[in-house]
């Protein structure tokens, strides 16, 4: 969650600069203005109402494309050009935001929106480290900036330097008491100190400080989340829901929230919106992807996971995930070639993962010839004294099912026992053997370990061999019709 949470960070922060430079805009014109309500054709307030209009409705190009209306001079406004720089940033041009932002500095360097706006650039663009540079030299140079010093807050959390991180937001409340980032941060610092009454107290002074922010209610609800205060959770979430509908990380925390009450249709309800919202974010697929899992809907379960393959083709659980489903699809090709996929992900070498791959490769109709070489590879990667190799030379050889039915009985460990009991019954599968299969897949169902992959497909296995089990889930209650 670490992670996921600087990301939120980073894209909340982008957010916040576009509001910092709005309101810099809207109080210089203030400045050279009457109190009285600005005149309808005055173009700096009626193109700055136009473009929070735009960034408040999630209008990324239309934002943009209000800056071609700007007569060329207005368009060379320094300001104007430092709020283009940001909107840019915002829709992800972060080449374009560079080159003005890199213009305005190397105009007057000492400009410290620009260099502030540049350090959002780097961290957007992952160059923490210069990132941190530009915060500190602006503090050097200015030590009031309270958006620099909320900035550098931000990244000693990440680091996990907490006490540092304390230092900066309290620096900045000092300057600004009521600064809602600076609230929102040192709360969470006392969050991830475990300092619950002080982080309830200061995330319950931003609710009333900007009840109209989704931002106060969706910081306070990502905190009774984490707590388990799971009722005032979703009553926050419900209501930064309100304020700010097109919140990635508000529908995914509600969809967490929602999970955690096993409310499993209304989570996936949220976890979709997130994905609509955003589906270049890889996170919120994980949730959804297992929630079709278990409701069995496995063209839905597929369409998530290969989503988080194409976003993440190192997370070899969604390689899993996906081979899962191909082979409940009878897609058995194209499972093998996820779980091999997943084999040669994975960590460490994941013998149950190869032996996926063989299986898979061998149901749809490979050749046993041409599934050796990729056994014998993974065969070469396991200990000759483990179950795994026997197994794996099971279908290597396609022939020494006793000798491995014997070594399966005499395993002492149930997690494997039961494992190679599932692979087993796929081999007698393979061979055209119904009974013995069916006898296995039973017994790996009667041994109940759920928190294996194979618990998943063996289940699904049961249910479409028409495997029915007695009162007693044993094996002597079954009855089959027909091959899976």
């Amino acid at each position: 969650m670490g992670s996921m949470y600087h990301f939120e960070k980073q894209v909340m922060g982008a957010a916040r600069l576009l509001f910092c430079c709005l309101t810099l805009f809207c109080m210089s014109c203030a400045s050279t203005q009457p109190k009285s309500a600005p005149p309808e054709d005055d173009v700096p307030y009626l193109f700055i109402n136009e473009l929070a209009a735009a960034l408040d409705a999630g209008d990324i190009d239309e934002a943009l494309a209000l800056f071609d209306s700007l007569s060329p001079e207005d368009a060379e406004l320094r300001e104007n050009r430092m709020l283009k720089a940001s909107v840019m940033l915002s829709a992800g041009d972060i080449d374009g935001a560079r080159a003005i932002t890199e213009a305005l500095i190397s105009e007057d360097g000492g400009d410290i929106e620009s260099r502030f706006i540049l350090s959002n650039i780097e961290g957007a663009s992952g160059r923490s480290k210069e990132r941190r540079t530009l915060l500190e030299g602006i503090i050097k140079d200015t030590p009031d900036h309270v958006p620099s010093l909320n900035a550098l807050g931000q990244i000693f959390i990440v680091s996990k330097s907490l006490r540092q991180a304390a230092s900066y937001f309290d620096r900045a409340l000092a300057l600004e008491p009521d600064n809602m980032s600076s609230i929102a941060g040192r709360a969470n610092v006392y969050r991830l100190e475990y300092k619950n009454s002080e982080a309830e107290e200061l995330f319950n002074k931003l609710v009333a400080l900007y009840p109209e922010y989704g931002e106060s209610y969706s910081e306070r609800g990502r905190f009774y989340r984490e707590t388990g205060n799971l009722k005032q959770a979703l009553d926050d979430l419900s209501n930064a829901q309100k304020f700010d509908p097109g919140s990635y990380w508000v529908s995914y925390d509600k969809g967490r929230v929602l999970l955690e009450l096993r409310r499993r249709e209304e989570a996936l309800v949220e976890f979709d919106n997130a994905i609509k919202i955003n589906p270049e974010i890889f996170i919120s697929y994980v949730y959804s992807a297992g929630i079709r899992d278990e409701l069995e809907d496995v063209d839905g379960a597929a369409r998530d996971y290969e989503a988080l393959v194409r976003l993440r083709p190192d997370y070899y659980f969604a390689l899993e995930g996906l081979g899962v489903q191909l082979m409940k699809k009878g897609l058995y090709a194209n499972a093998a070639q996820a779980f091999a996929a997943a084999y040669k992900a994975a960590p460490t070498a994941e013998s149950n993962y190869a032996m996926l791959a063989a299986v898979n490769m061998l149901k749809s109709g490979g050749k046993p010839n041409e599934v050796k070489p990729f056994i014998e590879q993974a065969m070469k990667k396991v200990d000759r004294s483990k179950l795994d190799y026997h197994v794996l030379r099971l279908f290597f050889d396609l022939s020494g099912d006793s000798d491995v039915a014997r070594r399966i009985d005499q395993e002492k460990s149930e997690r494997t026992k039961a494992q190679m009991l599932f692979y087993l019954a796929n081999y007698y599968d393979i061979k055209g053997n119904n009974m013995l299969a069916n006898k296995f897949f039973v017994e790996f169902h009667d041994m109940r370990r759920m928190d294996l992959v194979e618990w998943r497909l063996n289940e699904w296995i049961l249910k479409n061999r028409n495997i029915q089990l007695g009162d007693t889930g044993g094996a002597s209650d079954v009855a089959a019709t027909g091959k899976g």
